[in-house]
């Protein structure tokens, strides 16, 4: 969890938001103190459906996420958007932050005004969010992850 600096907005971990599902779902109870309906129970399974699906990804493949710009030395929290490219020994993230475009980098297939990087930073896997929290992010495509591969081989 961080929170915005700006505009104070609280951001949970899919982790975090994973833990809230099924407490809810164990108690019964809403975060109100009011007992589930049954249309309720539905959409908490389905939330927790979608939200482990995001949690048990391997990684082995470049993924675009979203974490804390903090991991990338800026001092105000905010959700930046990074690819990562890689587990480290530690079984951490490799993640290399998204920017706007420059020429040193991997432009985006499907979003040409951002790039990614050609460094990482490791991160864990608690500070992965949902990708909702930056409007217009595309996922990566085959060919993106393909120019991803190939420019960290030649390190």
């Amino acid at each position: 969890m961080f929170i915005h600096g700006k505009t104070n907005k609280v951001y949970y971990s899919v982790n975090e938001k994973i833990n809230y599902y099924n407490n809810m779902l164990k108690s019964g109870k809403n975060k109100y103190g009011a007992p589930l309906t049954s249309r309720d129970r539905e959409r908490v399974a389905g939330r927790l459906y979608e939200l482990n699906s995001l949690k048990s990804r391997s990684f082995s493949e470049p993924t675009m996420v979203v974490t804390d710009d903090k991991h990338f030395g800026n001092a105000m929290s905010k959700p930046r958007a990074c690819v990562i490219v890689g587990v480290d020994k530690k079984n951490r993230l490799l993640a290399a932050p998204v920017h706007k475009r420059t020429v040193k980098a991997v432009i985006l297939d499907n979003d040409y005004s951002h790039q990614v990087e050609p460094w990482e930073r490791p991160i864990d896997r608690s500070d992965v969010y949902e990708m909702k929290y930056i409007d217009g992010l595309k996922p990566l495509t085959d060919n993106d992850k393909r120019k991803i591969k190939a420019v960290r081989a030649k390190k």
